[in-house]
């Protein structure tokens, strides 16, 4: 696993200190060119990411066997650096949305060297077995490359982390039926893969574990009865002990955080169904990638692999974010969506979960003019403050809210004073804007950050006594630093009762004879007391 030094509690570790993700995904093709990566990167920084997550493609990289080109690698580096965002590379090898298009031309067309999986019906696909040793150690050769050049040339840190391949797993059938995979399927299970099912009580497969007799050794075949659910569970195995070669020949050349993605589907998550993208069954939505059923054998069998991290394209994320950080207590999301039901689920994963990180999905196709750019760029500026002030204080308690017409209202206790939040018409607002979003850290018993659009905060305080705000300041973030800008009070906080946080741009209230600004830096730090 990466050094201690690369990790502050759940936090990676930038110079020393906690380093919250604010990321950006560019689209797949963005970093295919010099020219794309400085308009992709451009883009990214332009609306305000920190963090930009960029493919780098094994076909690109190594084109001929043994020849590595390092051009589009080191236009990444310099593209990051110069425009002060760190950079996480996505290693697009083997496997990319669970199939092997990005592997180089001397692989596709060698079947026999580079086995391809086989279905059900007979068909060969456009997918590398991982039961492939050629394959995986190939792959391994051209990761360790990557990472020798990283080391080599970024003397910085600009890279503060690796994805190991994307999206791993098979699509079309549960089970690959290659001679290969044949194979390794009626060989005995390894035996940390038995004892990471046995140990895993939670999973689904330990309850057909149980059932099939507990067997300490034997086949597939033996230890489970057969099942789509014992099938993931060997693809899982086949592909973890896959991502360890090629993870530990990276390591070995630098020693940064490494992690897997995850290409999740209803049954991904194991305390409830959630509408979830793909299909229902293992080969409907990637068979045998990092789901949380197969976790433990994910982490047992790829050691080298730090987390797995889920991409969220689901309605529902909070089962999601509880069960990946459960893992291993760290929690990423590398992609999810860039739009409006997406930025509730930035603040949530960071407010609620302490995600180490966050990065919508293919944000350089956002213009300056965009309303989704626009909204977006204001979720980023909002996250970077709340990640200063996580900077100074990676251990203060967080909470995130999120609103919407079937939950219009908060509460939060601060000391002896409840924090009421409303997303109604206290302020003039007929019609309130749903989602809003945010995230309260506490700094002190009666006192907190709160960063956020679209709701209204009230006091209450104990039993007969009045609660009122003993001070508000709201802030500016700039570059990596919160600097105030105003003090609140008087008209602004309805003499110490009420505190708006508008979205951008909402002016003056309107239909009121005193012209009343509502501030809208949606940054404030609140001292609140009771009378």
């Amino acid at each position: 696993m990466a050094s201690s030094r690369s990790w502050v509690g759940p936090y990676l570790a930038v110079d020393g200190r906690p380093f919250v993700v604010i990321g950006a995904e560019v689209h797949n093709s963005s970093s295919s060119s010099q020219r794309a990566i400085a308009t992709s990167f451009d883009a990214v920084h332009r609306l305000g990411a920190n963090t930009v997550l960029a493919p780098v493609a094994w076909d690109l990289f190594e084109p001929a066997e043994g020849e590595f080109d390092t051009r589009l690698l080191d236009a990444m580096i310099e593209a990051a650096w110069s425009r002060g965002l760190k950079l996480i590379p996505l290693w697009f090898g083997s496997w990319k949305n669970a199939a092997s298009t990005y592997v180089p031309a001397w692989v596709k067309q060698d079947p026999e060297r580079f086995p391809r999986s086989v279905l059900s019906d007979g068909r060969r696909i456009e997918h590398l077995t991982p039961f492939g040793e050629q394959s995986r150690d190939a792959d391994a050769r051209a990761f360790a490359a990557m990472m020798r050049r990283i080391a080599e040339i970024d003397t910085v840190g600009t890279v503060v982390a690796v994805q190991v391949e994307n999206e791993i797993g098979l699509l079309g059938d549960a089970r690959d039926r290659s001679t290969v995979a044949e194979t390794a399927f009626h060989n005995p299970v390894p035996a940390r893969v038995g004892e990471a099912i046995s140990g895993d009580t939670s999973a689904p497969l330990h309850a057909e574990w149980v059932a099939a007799g507990r067997a300490a050794t034997g086949t597939w075949e033996q230890l489970f009865s057969a099942s789509d659910r014992v099938d993931e569970a060997f693809m899982a195995a086949g592909f973890a002990a896959y991502t360890q070669v090629v993870a530990a020949a990276g390591r070995a050349e630098l020693d940064v955080p490494l992690f897997v993605n995850a290409w999740l589907d209803r049954d991904s998550v194991l305390d409830g169904p959630i509408a979830l993208a793909g299909g229902k069954r293992p080969g409907q939505y990637p068979s045998g990638g990092p789901v949380l059923p197969v976790a433990a054998i994910w982490e047992a069998l790829a050691p080298d692999i730090d987390f797995l991290a889920p991409d969220i394209y689901v309605e529902d994320a909070e089962p999601v974010f509880r069960g990946y950080k459960a893992r291993r207590g760290r929690l990423l999301i590398p992609e999810l969506r860039a739009d409006a039901p997406g930025l509730p689920q930035m603040f949530q994963a960071i407010g609620s979960h302490g995600a180490l990180g966050v990065a919508p999905f293919g944000v350089d196709a956002f213009t300056d003019d965009d309303p989704e750019g626009a909204a977006l760029s204001d979720a980023y500026r909002l996250l970077r403050a709340a990640a200063a002030v996580i900077t100074r204080n990676p251990h203060a308690r967080m909470r995130a809210v999120v609103f919407s017409d079937a939950r219009p209202s908060a509460q939060i206790s601060l000391g002896d004073v409840e924090l009421h939040f409303h997303t109604k018409d206290e302020w003039g607002y007929a019609t309130p804007t749903y989602p809003g979003y945010g995230v309260v850290i506490e700094d002190g018993d009666h006192a907190a950050y709160i960063i956020g659009r679209g709701f209204w905060i009230t006091l209450a305080g104990p039993a007969e006594r009045a609660a009122a705000f003993l001070s508000v300041t709201a802030f500016e973030i700039e570059g990596d630093d919160l600097v105030p800008v105003l003090r609140l009070n008087g008209d602004e906080t309805a003499s110490g009762t009420l505190l708006p946080f508008p979205f951008p741009g909402s002016g003056l209230v309107p239909g009121r004879p005193i012209p009343t600004r509502i501030p809208d830096t949606g940054i404030t730090r609140i001292a609140v007391y009771a009378v």
